[in-house]
């Protein structure tokens, strides 16, 4: 089963299971293949850093190269980043820029207070060019009733897809030495 553990209270009392079915109910439905791939980034990225153990929120930190609603909802779920004052977003980040007409990276870096950082990008490959063009045409005011509802399934496709795929085949982790 696909869980992220964390801990939080005041001395991190309240231990906390979260799955991706709780981003789901807190987030509107409209980016669900963003919140599928956060969901794997942070869980990922948070397995590497803390093994069994469940970090507290509180010390979380994380840059995010995406700054869209769906991937700020799944960090604010699981981490409380925003909440905290512990997210960044530099969609300028060098790492899984992928997008062709624009600046976006698929690639956060998750940092434990007084530990090391690791870096979780999403493999390049993973969505198709279809995707991007599709976005594109939505920021130009030119996406069809058509269109509109090709991308609707097309996310819901990628998200099942992130759900379902393996950790190394949907990222690529990178243990960074200093903390960003």
């Amino acid at each position: 089963m696909l869980e992220i553990h964390i801990r939080d209270g005041r001395t991190g009392e309240h231990h906390k299971k979260i799955r991706f079915e709780d981003i789901e109910k807190y987030h509107c439905g409209q980016y669900l293949m963003a919140i599928a791939v956060a969901f794997r980034i942070l869980q990922a990225g948070i397995q590497e850093l803390c093994g069994d153990q469940a970090p507290l929120r509180k010390d979380i930190t994380i840059m995010s190269g995406h700054g869209g609603p769906g991937f700020r909802d799944a960090i604010e779920y699981v981490t409380r980043a925003t909440t905290h004052g512990t997210l960044t977003v530099d969609v300028n980040y060098p790492v899984a820029q992928y997008d062709p007409h624009r600046a976006q990276s698929y690639t956060f870096v998750i940092t434990i207070s007084g530990g090391d950082s690791v870096e979780v990008s999403l493999n390049d490959g993973f969505l198709p060019l279809e995707f991007y063009d599709l976005l594109e045409k939505g920021r130009a005011g030119t996406r069809t009733e058509n269109d509109e509802l090709r991308l609707d399934q097309l996310k819901k496709e990628l998200c099942e897809r992130a759900l379902a795929m393996s950790t190394e085949e949907l990222l690529t982790i990178k243990r960074l030495s200093s903390v960003i």
